[in-house]
């Protein structure tokens, strides 16, 4: 897997959202701490609501962030672009593990799905089971753009 994205693990068992908002920023040559992150998303031990996370980005002048709900062809067309989506996903179906989590999709094939972790890092998931994790969740999918 390549991808221009430095990777920051999530400091906390509840940042993932702020750890992904970090990794996608600093590609574009933003640099802020996750601690400033969590702060200006409001993150709690809950985790971060998709459009706190929005918000706090749109402050920080990506005034054309949004929160969406997407299809795996938008997602993947979003990835062909250069973009790297933040998709919420269920990780019963991916770690055995239930509970929601935020990811960075950095590419997609016909049977895999490339992803930045902010627990566990780089990995792949199998397709078909990262689009269940993915419809867990709604295809909830972040996208951070100026």
């Amino acid at each position: 897997m390549t991808s221009k994205l430095h990777f920051y693990r999530q400091e906390t068992p509840f940042s993932c959202v702020p750890a992904c908002l970090r990794m996608v920023l600093s590609e574009q040559g933003f640099t802020l701490s996750e601690a400033e992150l969590r702060n200006l998303c409001d993150c709690t031990p809950l985790g971060t609501e998709a459009l706190k996370a929005v918000d706090a980005v749109r402050q920080l002048g990506f005034t054309k962030s949004a929160k969406l709900t997407l299809n795996l062809q938008e997602l993947i067309s979003l990835v062909d672009l250069g973009f790297f989506p933040i998709v919420f996903v269920n990780l019963l179906p991916i770690d055995g593990i239930r509970g929601g989590h935020a990811i960075i999709v950095v590419g997609v094939e016909s049977n895999q799905v490339s992803v930045y972790d902010p627990l566990q890092g780089e990995r792949i998931i199998d397709r078909s089971t990262f689009e269940t994790a993915w419809a867990m969740m709604h295809n909830l999918t972040i996208l951070i753009k100026k």
